[in-house]
């Protein structure tokens, strides 16, 4: 008897005595169903993966515009020579006074200081040949020649005055140039012969209408157009 009203007050106390608070166990990730399975809204938590560096940049680039090929241009056409555009390039020596040119002793002419600029060109280069023989085909192979045919002559002289680019035969010379009689230079040509005359003098292979009757390249008296040539000028001469 005296046992159990010993053990009496301790069964009153744990029996009124309050309940303790229960702890709340909630960490994500944790297994708190006791079954091994994560409880709803209890998901494993894991940290976010970090998020992906940026790519880099890349340089802004200027885009460069298409390349375009440029015709080239167009050159204007070649506008006509006048008289006084090329100035001669042989010496001229042993003037006179004058519009006419005048033979001298050697057979050369004295140049008429009253000429145009290519009229004494034409006579001073015209002099550097006078007196070589003539030679079928003569200053059209090569324009410096031993000798030289009458459309070689010609053109030798032409070519001295700028008038002329390269040798003509006889029967181109007949159709070049302006038709007519020149007021200083006319040539006068046909298919098998040309000569010219300028300032007053004839330069000419063929002896006719001249005393001397000497062959080769000389400076004879005018005798005008023959019959059966063409009468040729250049233009303003």
């Amino acid at each position: 008897m005296p046992r159990r009203l010993t053990l009496l007050p301790l069964l009153l106390i744990f029996a009124f005595a309050p309940a303790a608070p229960a702890v709340a166990h909630h960490h994500r990730g944790w297994d708190t169903s006791g079954d091994g399975q994560v409880a709803p809204g209890d998901e494993p938590y894991t940290d976010p993966a970090p998020a992906p560096p940026a790519p880099p940049t890349a340089p802004a680039t200027t885009t460069a515009p298409p390349t375009t090929t440029v015709p080239p241009t167009t050159l204007p056409p070649a506008t006509p020579w006048q008289p006084e555009d090329i100035l001669p390039t042989i010496p001229v020596v042993r003037t006179v006074p004058g519009k006419l040119a005048q033979l001298r002793r050697d057979g050369r002419a004295a140049i008429p200081r009253g000429a145009p600029k290519r009229v004494q060109a034409l006579i001073a280069a015209a002099n550097r040949i006078v007196g070589k023989p003539y030679k079928w085909g003569g200053g059209h192979a090569k324009l410096v020649d031993a000798g030289y045919d009458c459309s070689g002559a010609v053109s030798y002289a032409l070519i001295g005055a700028g008038l002329l680019a390269s040798p003509m035969v006889s029967g181109t010379l007949a159709r070049w140039a302006a038709r007519g009689d020149g007021r200083w230079l006319s040539i006068y040509a046909n298919k098998g012969h040309v000569y010219l005359e300028v300032a007053g003098l004839r330069l000419d292979t063929s002896p006719v209408g001249d005393g001397t009757r000497l062959d080769g390249v000389r400076w004879r008296p005018v005798i005008g157009r023959r019959a059966g040539f063409s009468a040729r000028h250049p233009l303003g001469l």
